[in-house]
């Protein structure tokens, strides 16, 4: 193999590619990148068996071949060798970097032991790449982090009727968006976390204007495609909780107000909550929405939010750590929230962004 390509044009992809390599993998090629040629362009692959991606750059390419070799060896000597152009070469599984003024032999491992990443599957739909950018960090942040209920690590990732619903839960709260799409088929999967939380990143660095979403034939793999980029992920298997049973259907409560105001009283809160189990006690009053918190060693604080409200009046307890997420999440400029109870889920709804919605369940304080 011989290709030569830029430094600039050749990093972006590298760094990209190299965080789904495998670190301190059992298999030592996981922790590897394959560089191959292809149809005049240069593939750079990378997996760690729970994803897989591929990312194709425009490359002089002299002689064709393949060949893998460490991703953290890689990425540091290509970034170190700014603004330059750079020659790649291979004598049986080694990999020589040459410009002007440096040389370097990498030792790889042969391209017959990297594991085929699955690429291909039956189409599902295409998106809007800002329509994904913008609905998926709406939705992730609620789930849960903690491989002890692998079930809740992932989205539930639904097309039905014409809409693609994401809904995530860690326990505590839950996030559901509605997205329309343009095709009206089935297809129903659970994404892990991480997963959306890299294709997120991956078509923040690529100028793209669709995401093409297929699963596998075997129902396991999702895969995702936009610009220069593949992307395969293994599903999560089991049962989703059944998460529209806990969505509040007659509220006692309607309380609006600016979102804004709202979160900054709750981060005040949360100066007073640290020591105290990070608890804000929210309360509907006439006109206005009341925040407490106290801690022994800290002191208390009261604040007021103007707010419309209606219903009766309600006094809850919250996370200061979820509230914050869900309002952090929230772009419109008001906010609904939805009272059934002191110890009933609350409802959060942002004004004018029809098909979001949370659920945050609140705190026992008896």
């Amino acid at each position: 193999m011989k290709f030569s390509i830029l430094q600039q044009d050749l990093m972006p992809a590298l760094s990209a590619v190299a965080r789904s390599s495998g670190v301190r993998a059992q298999l030592p090629v996981l922790s590897n990148i394959l560089l191959q040629t292809e149809a005049g362009r240069l593939k750079l692959s990378a997996t760690n068996l729970e994803v897989g991606v591929v990312k194709y750059v425009k490359a002089e390419i002299v002689e064709e071949g393949e060949v893998t070799v460490p991703a953290k060896t890689l990425v540091e000597v290509v970034a170190n060798l700014s603004g330059e152009k750079i020659e790649f070469s291979t004598a049986s599984d080694i990999l020589e970097v040459v410009t002007p003024s440096f040389s370097s032999k990498i030792s790889g491992i042969s391209a017959s032991e990297f594991p085929t990443i699955p690429l291909t599957g039956k189409e599902a739909v295409v998106i809007e790449a800002p329509l994904i950018s913008k609905s998926l960090p709406q939705v992730v942040f609620s789930a849960a982090v903690d491989d002890g209920r692998p079930i809740l690590t992932g989205i539930l990732t639904e097309i039905k009727d014409g809409n693609l619903r994401l809904v995530a839960t860690d326990g505590y709260r839950l996030a559901h968006k509605i997205v329309p799409t343009p095709k009206d088929i089935s297809f129903k999967a659970l994404v892990p976390r991480r997963t959306f939380e890299e294709i997120v990143r991956l078509i923040s660095e690529e100028e793209t204007d669709q995401v093409k979403i297929s699963v596998s034939d075997d129902q396991n793999q999702v895969v995702f495609s936009f610009g220069n980029t593949e992307f395969s992920s293994r599903l999560i298997e089991g049962q989703f909780p059944a998460w529209e049973k806990i969505i509040p259907s007659e509220p006692k409560a309607r309380v609006v107000v600016d979102k804004n105001e709202i979160l900054k009283a709750v981060k005040l809160a949360s100066v007073f909550a640290r020591n105290e189990a990070n608890i804000v006690k929210l309360q509907n009053l006439p006109g206005k929405l009341l925040l407490t918190s106290e801690a022994k060693e800290v002191g208390q604080q009261k604040k007021e939010v103007e707010a419309q409200v209606e219903g009766e009046e309600v006094q809850i307890a919250f996370n200061t750590k979820f509230l914050l997420d869900v309002l952090s999440a929230i772009s419109s400029s008001q906010v609904i929230i939805e009272l059934s109870g002191n110890l009933s889920a609350a409802l959060f709804k942002p004004m004018g962004d029809e098909g979001l919605e949370y659920i945050v369940m609140p705190v026992n304080l008896s």
